[in-house]
């Protein structure tokens, strides 16, 4: 008596999940939209612009340094800042960007990365600075000279 009550419970549990089986295969199979619309634009990929701010004849990495990307067209601008090697990167939407560096007092720019073409996909990756001392130009001492020549003792 104990078997049969043991083979027919078996019995049930194979017929529920042969059922469940069914039931997901037919909710599997049901018509409807699909997940991705293939009429729907493809996004654009990005680009990555990425590069290093340095010192004095670029020697020593400039840390903590804020960085922009301006996008030459629109005027976007996107702000980041250098690391501990003073390297920086930006993930950019296509289009032309002029990177620029917030100078300190007493501070110039040696070497600039020229305005960058970014297209889809596009590893910009020598958008370098070096900078340097601010190059201040003295004045010449004022001489006067009255056209009679270098005085006489």
């Amino acid at each position: 008596m104990e078997m049969r009550f043991h083979l027919r419970r078996l019995s049930s549990t194979v017929w529920l999940v042969g059922l469940l089986v069914i039931l997901m295969a037919v909710a599997a199979c049901r018509r409807g939209s699909p997940i991705l619309d293939p009429t729907s634009r493809t996004a654009q990929a990005d680009g990555t612009i990425s590069g290093t701010v340095r010192g004095p004849e670029g020697t020593l990495p400039v840390n903590d340094r804020i960085v922009h990307a301006v996008n030459v067209d629109t005027g976007a601008l996107m702000r980041g800042s250098t690391n501990k090697a003073g390297g920086f990167t930006f993930k950019v939407p296509p289009g032309r960007y002029r990177i620029e560096v917030t100078l300190l007092p007493g501070e110039s720019v040696v070497t600039r990365p020229d305005v960058l073409d970014i297209s889809p996909g596009d590893l910009e990756v020598n958008a370098d600075f070096v900078l340097g001392p601010n190059k201040l130009s003295r004045p010449r001492p004022l001489r006067m000279d009255d056209g009679l020549g270098a005085p006489s003792a």
